[in-house]
């Protein structure tokens, strides 16, 4: 049985991107300008997005006013 609440700590792009809330092609833009966190690359065809540095870039886009 699948936990719904399960969030995995490491994420490839789809999925790091629906869960910072925006669209794949946007999340993987704001990488590419520096803007969103830069992936990890544990292995050889494998990239990945660890949720702590997607939850600390999110709680830093609110005290930029």
């Amino acid at each position: 049985m699948i936990d719904e609440n399960f969030k995995p700590r490491g994420m490839r792009a789809p999925l790091a991107a629906q869960y910072v809330g925006m669209g794949r092609s946007k999340f993987l833009d704001l990488v590419a300008k520096g803007l969103a966190p830069k992936p990890k690359k544990p292995s050889v065809g494998v990239t990945i997005w660890d949720r702590q540095d997607l939850d600390e870039w999110l709680d830093s886009l609110g005290s930029n006013k």
